[in-house]
């Protein structure tokens, strides 16, 4: 995958255009990706508009939003109706289904294909049987949002075809490589992720596979931050990624951290 989305910028290539092209990377972190949404915000009253946008995992949901058109402050109204337990009906190792995931943007944008939307968009997610990365750049909208989030043990791997596909994560928890593939000359990435490498003092079964999560996710960031030329990393070290508690403070953490970066992110736009 990837090879169409040249198709998109209409035969040419992105980085041969006179003014650099600027990607937006969004990393995973379940509910802490309620920080997103504030950092949007912070973007678009500075009038910061990115050429292209990548995500994982919670991070793809947004990235959708983003490109389909739709305003941080609509996207921070529909957050108020979120509400996770809807999202996971199952029980740890009785995986629930990732479709519900999806749903949450077909709900308000409708079935979208990626080739349908206003700026072209990628996320990642993980081919459990080949153990590759899979990026989605066309298809439906709903279908990539699902596979890019469906956690092991959490979720049931999404199937689409041969392929078993499960959270971006798993591989690529801040897919800035991606967003240099596509054709970013410079990438700004939002990382919701704060607490990923912590271990656990719990040996319990449930202890243990988050502590296992997290120092995956970690090892899993270690290039995308490296290839990132802005980051904003808002503290949600206090918050869950599993639950929406908080989201408000949230959604103002990651404003108030997007914020503090606009005029390194407004400096690469002028870069040649």
């Amino acid at each position: 995958m990837g090879i169409f989305s040249k198709l998109r910028f209409k035969g040419k290539n992105p980085s041969a255009h006179k003014k650099p092209v600027v990607a937006l990377c969004l990393g995973g972190g379940g509910a802490r990706g309620f920080a997103h949404l504030g950092a949007l915000k912070a973007f678009q009253e500075s009038n910061i508009d990115f050429d292209l946008c990548v995500g994982t995992s919670v991070g793809s949901l947004v990235g959708a939003f983003y490109c389909s058109g739709l305003s941080p402050d609509d996207m921070i109204a529909y957050s108020h109706e979120i509400d996770v337990k809807n999202i996971r009906t199952g029980k740890l190792f009785f995986p629930s289904d990732p479709f519900p995931i999806g749903e949450i943007f077909t709900r308000r944008m409708g079935n979208m294909n990626i080739e349908d939307l206003i700026k072209p968009f990628y996320c990642v997610a993980v081919d459990i049987v080949t153990g590759k990365e899979f990026i989605f750049d066309r298809g439906s909208v709903g279908e990539a949002i699902s596979s890019s989030c469906a956690v092991p043990l959490i979720f049931k791997p999404m199937v689409i075809g041969e392929r078993h596909l499960v959270d971006g994560g798993v591989l690529n928890n801040i897919p800035a490589s991606v967003c240099r593939m596509m054709g970013a000359d410079y990438v700004v990435t939002v990382d919701v992720n704060p607490t990923r490498g912590q271990g656990s003092n719990e040996l319990g079964m449930i202890d243990v596979i988050k502590a296992t999560f997290n120092i995956m996710t970690a090892h899993t960031s270690v290039e995308g931050l490296r290839l990132s030329d802005v980051i904003v990393a808002p503290d949600l070290n206090e918050f869950s990624a599993t639950r929406k508690d908080g989201y408000e403070k949230m959604i103002e953490l990651g404003y108030n951290a997007a914020s503090s970066k606009i005029e390194d992110i407004k400096e690469l736009f002028t870069r040649r």
